[in-house]
């Protein structure tokens, strides 16, 4: 496929939806361009996203991560926010090469998340760096049916800053002036990527599990046309 677009549907789960690119199904020296969509329930609330993506030669991603948050619970709890990351993902070994043997990519996001809904108190600013990698491998059963198991890991650091001039509507922070909040976990996910060869497209199953501030499982379903 020299010409590839890609549009991935991620079901409701309990992960938030990663910049997952899409050169993972491609192989090295293939072109695309997708977009994806998808809703997941995390530990503090939930959120739906539409990811543009960009594969160069199967060897770089770059991408733009769009999310709304809707918080149920923390310091957080009843606003919403709307989170914009951009992120790139190299590819820095290749399985396919026959000197490796698992391939090897690396990404890096910076996410710039716009509150809302603070009632009559100043909404919260924040910010967020994700960087990570994964190690995965592809393994074809047939010319129509392929496997990409992959460990993905990551770096996951969010700071809020709080702008407060009387009693908050988020009754976590009442006190007045600004403070900036830091929270720094780890992400780690395996997934059992699965892709299915159609006539008209190369369809993607992707069930997971993980950590995510606690516990996470989910799945995807995508087509690349």
């Amino acid at each position: 496929m020299r010409k590839t677009l890609g549009l991935c549907f991620l079901a409701l789960t309990l992960t938030a939806g990663t910049a997952h690119a899409q050169g993972l199904f491609l192989e090295k020296g293939e072109p695309g361009k997708s977009a994806a969509v998808g809703a997941a329930a995390i530990g503090t609330g939930w959120s739906a996203s539409v990811v543009p993506c960009y594969t160069y030669r199967g060897m770089f991603d770059v991408g733009l991560d769009v999310t709304r948050y809707s918080y149920s619970s923390g310091d957080a709890k009843h606003l919403s926010s709307i989170g914009l990351m951009p992120f790139a993902t190299a590819y820095l070994a290749r399985a396919e090469d026959g000197r490796f043997p698992a391939s090897v990519s690396g990404t890096l996001g910076v996410q710039k998340r716009i509150f809302m809904g603070n009632g009559g108190a100043p909404n919260p600013d924040g910010w967020g760096v994700l960087l990570g990698g994964s190690l995965f491998r592809r393994i074809e059963f047939s010319n129509t049916l392929a496997s990409i198991p992959e460990v993905f890991v990551a770096y996951d650091l969010q700071a809020t800053t709080w702008h407060s001039t009387a009693v908050d509507a988020n009754a976590a922070v009442h006190n007045q002036g600004q403070k900036t909040d830091y929270d720094q976990k780890p992400r780690a996910f395996f997934r059992a990527n699965m892709a299915f060869k159609g006539e008209k497209a190369l369809y993607t199953v992707i069930p997971y599990v993980g950590y995510q501030a606690g516990f996470a499982v989910g799945g995807s379903f995508g087509a690349i046309f």
